[in-house]
């Protein structure tokens, strides 16, 4: 529990808390283990939770009407995930989708909302991450309107390996982590990373890349960062 204490100590929202508050939290935490696959929650229901992540891995997704899965945040060990329900009690924009077996610590909306009404920069935090959120998922439907593929991996790239040029980096997201990701086909993923290596941008092989002009890669990438 000290660990949970800790990292909570450090999260927004919950650091603006007295110590009190956050001990109240974690002792009245309701402990729930997931296996790799399951949903904690689905896109269109309910869950007014606010969770604490143990272990384990996540990952916001949505699914388009035609049923195309496209990942929106990527969640690990010591973040606080937010359910949009416990602020308006609407239905989920997103499925929170377990990528690794997790252990989660949740608080229902009615233990959570009683210590934000008595803490005004807590409640200010929570608009903040809740509009964070809305700021994200614009910019991922703004580079599926309007970035291509090569872009979109690019940046993509960039962000989750943070190259340096000429250094190898290990190879840990598979073809179709990358296409869900990016909103595209494991197909077009795997000829789109040939033509970089092609083009000298990068080397890979099936353990992992090195980034040999970030530059170009940056250029590609431009219009994600809009």
């Amino acid at each position: 529990m000290q660990k949970i204490m800790d990292c909570l100590s450090q999260a927004p929202v919950f650091s603006k808390l007295t110590e009190r508050d956050r001990a109240d939290l974690v002792a009245g935490a309701m402990e729930r283990k997931y296996n790799k696959d399951e949903y904690v929650c689905w896109q269109g229901e309910t869950w007014p939770y606010v969770a604490y992540i143990a272990s384990g891995r996540l990952e916001w997704a949505m699914l388009s009407p035609e049923g195309r899965r496209q990942v929106v945040f990527a969640l690990r060990p010591c973040e606080v995930v937010w359910g949009h329900s416990v602020v308006d009690g609407l239905a989920m924009p997103a499925s929170l989708e377990v990528r690794e077996d997790a252990v989660l610590y949740l608080w229902e909306r009615e233990t959570i909302l009683p210590i934000l009404f008595r803490n005004a920069e807590a409640a200010w935090d929570v608009s903040r991450i809740l509009i964070n959120y809305m700021r994200h998922v614009r910019e991922v439907v703004y580079g599926f309107a309007f970035h291509p593929v090569a872009g979109r991996l690019a940046r993509l790239l960039l962000t989750h390996y943070n190259p340096v040029d000429g250094k190898p980096a290990p190879r840990n997201l598979t073809l179709d982590q990358m296409a869900d990701t990016v909103g595209t086909t494991r197909e077009l993923v795997s000829r789109t990373l040939h033509r970089f290596a092609d083009e000298g941008l990068i080397r890979v092989n099936r353990v992992e890349f090195a980034f040999l002009d970030r530059d170009k890669l940056e250029n590609l990438a431009g219009g994600a960062d809009r």
